[in-house]
């Protein structure tokens, strides 16, 4: 806002500036205090703010004449603020300087109620004292800040505190004050937008003594030895443009209270300027935002549900033999030829009743038959993996063997002897060839003679 804080802080990194000029009117001695100053503002982690303000020019017109008038405690003494005021106008000397830090702990942002801060607050005096710009001693404040964007239309904001003040050399001042102000803006998100504010300070003590030398104008007045202090009451209404980027400037008016007549007889010109009871305001600078809680974006729509897989289609398989009769203990080959429309890979089971296959599980196989004969069903079955499968079977037929049929030639002997001839031993080592070869084989042996001899001959040769 204006002299009234929000409570909410600078995003962290980020980085506020401007420069204003402040007006501020006194009953005493008819004194106006201008101040020219400069201020920076930085957002520390995501509660926190630093800030600084210096019064690089800070200058005092008093129109009470003369300077002090001794016996009126009311507008002839000294300003508790700049008690060293000895002239009606001092010139552009530099004033105090200012730094502070603010502790966000409820946050609009953070979707709390309302913000609400502290702040604290230290003057170093830096101010030209020997021309009277502040006491030359150190001041600190600490308040409390409630701030709340109503409807995100208007922002409200209030604040309560107590300054500490450290007491110029010869002087017995106010050590202390209490501080307090209240004040909105609206539309609060808009480019252009209306500033209404009150402020002020309560002083400790009612009255400001000179304890020490006593003061003399220059122009030999003498100002009285107490001094009534001032309850200010600031009222101010201006105007702010804002760009979005974060420029703006602000011009507006203040009003003080209280408010008294000009005596006269005691002032500048014997004139009662209406400006004895306001002063223009006005700044210019860079603020890049209060953080806005923003809501999650909503949550992406579910993905479309997958297409449909493709229904898987079955193999087809053909199975074969090579040879497809084969005696007992025989072999054939077996070998299947698929195919899977869907391109999936198969694997292949063989079976059988009767008979050993080497590998039933590849696409080609050996199987030999058992000793039984007969018709052998051989089943080859393909499986794509998913769900499809295919079966084809080639019947074997197993036989037996055809019996041998063994033919030997006669074997004879020697002429009126008993002993063979050697061709005849040949042929007799072919028929236990055939022996040895078919265990089951028979053999009858007959034997017969020429009829050249007698029957009794011939019985004895064969003996």
């Amino acid at each position: 806002m204006w002299y009234v804080p929000t409570a909410e802080v600078l995003a962290s990194g980020k980085v506020s500036v401007s420069g204003y000029r402040r007006g501020t009117n006194w009953i005493q001695g008819y004194t106006n205090v201008a101040d020219f100053a400069g201020t920076v503002g930085v957002g520390v982690g995501s509660r926190a703010e630093l800030f600084g303000s210096f019064l690089v020019d800070t200058r005092i017109d008093r129109d009470v004449r003369p300077l002090f008038v001794v016996d009126n405690s009311t507008f002839g003494g000294i300003v508790d603020r700049y008690p060293r005021v000895t002239q009606s106008w001092t010139g552009d000397h530099v004033g105090d300087l200012y730094l502070g830090a603010k502790v966000n702990l409820w946050s609009e942002y953070r979707q709390n109620p309302a913000a609400f801060a502290v702040r604290g607050l230290v003057k170093v005096p830096t101010g030209k004292k020997d021309v009277g710009n502040g006491t030359g001693k150190a001041d600190v404040a600490v308040d409390a800040i409630v701030s709340k964007e109503a409807a995100q239309v208007v922002e409200v904001s209030s604040f309560g505190g107590y300054e500490w003040r450290g007491s110029a050399d010869g002087f017995d001042l106010p050590t202390g004050a209490l501080r307090w102000g209240a004040g909105l803006a609206a539309p609060s998100r808009s480019v252009l937008r209306l500033n209404a504010e009150l402020n002020g300070y309560v002083p400790s003590n009612d009255t400001a003594t000179i304890t020490g030398t006593t003061l003399r104008a220059v122009d030999n007045s003498f100002a009285p030895l107490v001094s009534a202090t001032e309850n200010i009451t600031r009222a101010t209404v201006g105007v702010t443009a804002q760009a979005k980027n974060g420029f703006f400037g602000s011009v507006g008016v203040s009003w003080n209270a209280p408010k008294r007549t000009r005596d006269t007889a005691f002032a500048e010109a014997r004139e009662d300027p209406f400006g004895d009871y306001y002063d223009w305001q006005v700044r210019i600078g860079y603020h890049p935002g209060a953080r806005v809680y923003a809501p999650p974006p909503p949550p992406p729509p579910p993905p479309p549900p997958p297409p449909p897989a493709p229904q898987n289609r079955p193999p087809t398989v053909r199975a074969q033999c090579d040879p497809c009769t084969v005696e007992i203990g025989k072999s054939s080959t077996v070998t299947a030829t698929a195919q899977d429309p869907d391109g999936d890979t198969l694997t292949y089971r063989w079976t059988a009743p009767t008979g050993t296959l080497a590998n039933p599980a590849e696409r080609q196989t050996l199987w030999t038959a058992a000793q039984q004969d007969g018709s052998v069903p051989v089943t080859v079955t393909v499986n794509d993996g998913k769900g499809g499968t295919a079966s084809d079977t080639v019947n074997i037929q197993v036989v037996r063997p055809t019996p041998k049929t063994y033919t030997f030639e006669d074997v004879h002997f020697d002429f009126d002897r008993y002993t063979l001839r050697p061709e005849a031993t040949r042929v007799l080592d072919e028929a236990v060839a055939a022996l040895r070869e078919d265990p089951t084989l028979r053999v009858n042996i007959e034997g017969h003679t020429c009829n050249i001899g007698t029957a009794e001959y011939n019985l004895a040769l064969g003996d």
